[in-house]
């Protein structure tokens, strides 16, 4: 079976880079800094509750600064995508050295700085994340959130092997990738921080590399396309203005209905 060619940014294992350094991320901030997910933002929620219901209100502020940090990020993310939105390649690089540059300067300071500027700093770099990459091979997609690829892994699961469906297969093969590289991310964070300590941050670090090198590699041989959303914005609004020149009413459809009938009487009446 041949398989379609995406552009780089929404390969297979491009977005296995994506899903192992979302999962260091997790695993190094949850580790080293207190207990706390830079991009699992369900998970804060969750701590933030218990906390709450233990009367741990610094723990409360703690997980609530991580959440805010996380809107922020997706908010100025968002602000960029509309300044590169005629190219979605070089988001792509943008977003990429965004996030070298944030895990850099948690190198370099996290060792003096509070727990809370590196969480925040990490959940600002998480936000970028998943607010930038969320289509994989056509598909939606969370590098983050492993919940709704287990969920998919397991249905196509069944549909490939019960039903007999190879698409179905290989999609659940694939989902299965994404999966085992979040894992293998947090699994290297987990053998390095006990190592690095706060230096450990440096493993999701060169995975962002690995992701610059793999999106050049195969962005030469690979089409790039307009960003999905923006040109579906821009079609919505040529539809609309087109509607608003040349508005379609019930009258146009009454005197074209009508036209054959008065044609027919004159007729008639000079007869």
């Amino acid at each position: 079976m041949r398989r379609h060619v995406y552009p780089a940014y929404q390969q297979l294992y491009f977005g296995a880079f994506l899903a192992a350094i979302a999962g260091g991320l997790d695993a190094y901030t949850y580790l080293q800094h207190g207990g706390v997910f830079a991009g699992l933002q369900t998970g804060n929620l969750i701590l933030l509750g218990v906390s709450l219901s233990k009367g741990q209100f610094v723990k409360v502020g703690y997980y609530l600064i991580a959440i805010i940090a996380f809107g922020l990020g997706t908010i100025f993310i968002r602000h960029m995508q509309h300044f590169f939105k005629q190219n979605y390649l070089k988001r792509a690089y943008f977003v990429l050295g965004y996030e070298f540059v944030l895990m850099v300067l948690v190198a370099m300071i996290s060792q003096r700085a509070p727990d809370v500027i590196t969480v925040m700093l990490l959940a600002i770099t998480a936000a970028a994340q998943l607010q930038e990459f969320r289509k994989l091979q056509d598909g939606p997609f969370t590098s983050l959130m492993m919940t709704g690829n287990i969920r998919t892994t397991a249905e196509n699961l069944y549909t490939g092997y019960v039903h007999h469906d190879v698409t179905a297969q290989q999609k659940a093969t694939d989902t299965g990738i994404v999966i085992g590289s979040f894992a293998a991310g947090a699994f290297l964070s987990g053998i390095f921080v006990p190592w690095l300590k706060d230096a450990a941050i440096l493993v999701p670090t060169v995975l962002v590399l690995g992701a610059v090198f793999y999106l050049a590699q195969h962005s030469k041989s690979t089409p790039n396309r307009k960003d999905p959303q923006s040109d579906s914005n821009e079609k919505a609004w040529s539809e609309t203005t087109r509607a608003s020149v040349h508005p379609h009413t019930s009258e146009d459809d009454t005197k074209t209905d009508s036209e054959p009938e008065t044609r027919s009487s004159r007729r008639r009446r000079k007869l």
